[in-house]
């Protein structure tokens, strides 16, 4: 059975078990435009370089069921160290024995997503599918119809969260292929603050594809740290669409870390409704072998004196492919709009590719938006002169691209992470 003929007899199963409801009626509408749109090809243009070909051809499972010892998994990786609340799911579902909550005060609401629909009924209908428009998104529709489950984060006005919230998604896929659909809403109200991790990771062989979507709410004079970590290794494929939706006075730092993946493809969309709305997007990624990674992301000021400030750095190697689009649009009211944007790039190896296109689109008059992106290798003469000084060529490049990439790790708040951004750097170059 191909993946799509899969996907069609999943979602009848589906609807034979599913309440006559709007949840119900919202999942419907949603995989009647899947069967329009599909799976994306390389045929579209914001799909060119990002060839999801090899999962159309599968067979894959979409059981949580797992032998995995997670709990090994999570104490020997990179972010174990970092104190913070954390909800754990293995092939989406959430294991509620590795999960821990540090926080005192009762009215943060953080659990599944399937617990907020029957517990938190009110909320849940306020903000699911608020955000996204999956008209035109295969892959948007396609989460809606058979999302597999996720968190659900809600910070009520005023309050903020002690700790970071870690949410870790692990792919097993030891036994056999394996499909899943992790779905996150996460609500931070007025002048609330909150601090979100995102962990992927993965184990096994045979081949995976992750279709995560995340919607984000972030009230007036609401503040949000949110960091995207993507360490799953072996034949995964992983779709990554996060929304964030942000009102009047309102700030964001948004930092995605691509330190391994098979092929990774990260969509990042910024709506500012609101004025003064302040919004940080900083990315790293790191590709070597045969990995592919897409950046793809969309800053859109919709309302006067915003600021948005994006930079996404690469250092690839090997046979690596890696795609940076990034689009700013100014709509026609956004007047006083301050909105950087830039993408540089070292490669290693005369054989790693990079695709790179910003774009700006600009309908005020009274605006300052400047784009870039840059592509070279490692400057010869801070390496000479680091080998002219005892230091060996390893050793030099290892310093040159911490360097690199240090103002990326300036933008993250948790020490512990820089530490492991940077040990990470090492092991792969």
């Amino acid at each position: 059975m191909i993946f799509t003929e899969q996907i069609k007899a999943d979602f009848n199963l589906y609807m034979a078990q599913a309440a006559d409801d709007d949840f119900t009626r919202l999942r419907q509408h949603a995989y009647s435009v899947f069967e329009q749109l599909g799976i994306p090809s390389i045929q579209l243009e914001e799909w060119k370089y990002s060839n999801l070909r090899p999962i159309q051809q599968g067979q894959f499972t979409t059981s949580c069921v797992s032998k995995l010892d997670a709990d090994s998994l999570i104490n020997a990786g990179i972010l174990n160290k970092i104190v913070a609340n954390k909800l754990v799911f293995v092939n989406g579902c959430l294991f509620p024995e590795l999960s821990i909550w540090l926080e005192t005060d009762e009215r943060i609401k953080v659990c599944s997503l399937a617990t907020a629909r029957k517990e938190h009924t009110a909320l849940f209908d306020t903000h699911f599918g608020k955000y996204i428009d999956f008209s035109n998104d295969g892959l948007l529709a396609l989460n809606t119809a058979l999302m597999s489950d996720g968190a659900f984060v809600y910070v009520p006005e005023g309050i903020s969260l002690q700790y970071p919230l870690m949410i870790t998604n692990i792919t097993d896929a030891t036994e056999h292929n394996l499909f899943q659909q992790p779905r996150n809403l996460i609500v931070v109200e007025k002048n609330a603050s909150a601090s979100i991790i995102e962990n992927y990771l993965a184990v096994g062989s045979y081949p995976s594809f992750t279709n995560v979507v995340n919607e984000i709410f972030v009230a007036e004079n609401a503040s949000l740290e949110h960091y995207k970590v993507q360490r799953a290794a072996g034949e995964t494929y992983q779709t990554n669409f996060t929304q964030i939706h942000q009102l009047a006075n309102t700030k964001i730092n948004q930092v995605t870390l691509t330190l391994d993946g098979n092929w990774v493809r990260n969509n990042l969309h910024f709506f500012m409704n609101g004025q003064h709305c302040n919004s940080l997007l900083y990315g790293l990624y790191i590709p070597d072998g045969n990995q592919f990674v897409d950046n793809h992301s969309r800053v859109d000021h919709a309302m006067p004196n915003c600021y948005s400030d994006e930079k996404y750095k690469g250092v690839l190697k090997d046979h690596a492919t890696a795609v940076f689009n990034g689009k700013i649009v100014v709509h026609e009211d956004a007047q006083k709009t301050n909105a950087y944007q830039r993408n540089q790039n070292i490669l290693l190896s005369n054989t790693a590719t990079i695709n790179t296109k910003p774009q700006l689109e600009i309908f005020a008059d009274d605006v300052k938006c400047t784009h870039g992106a840059t592509i070279g290798q490692l400057d010869e003469e801070p390496m000479f002169y680091l080998r002219s000084r005892g230091i060996s060529e390893q050793e030099a490049r290892r310093l040159l691209l911490n360097a690199f990439a240090d103002d990326i790790a300036e933008k993250i708040k948790i020490p512990e992470l820089v530490s492991i951004l940077e040990s990470e750097i090492e092991r792969k170059l």
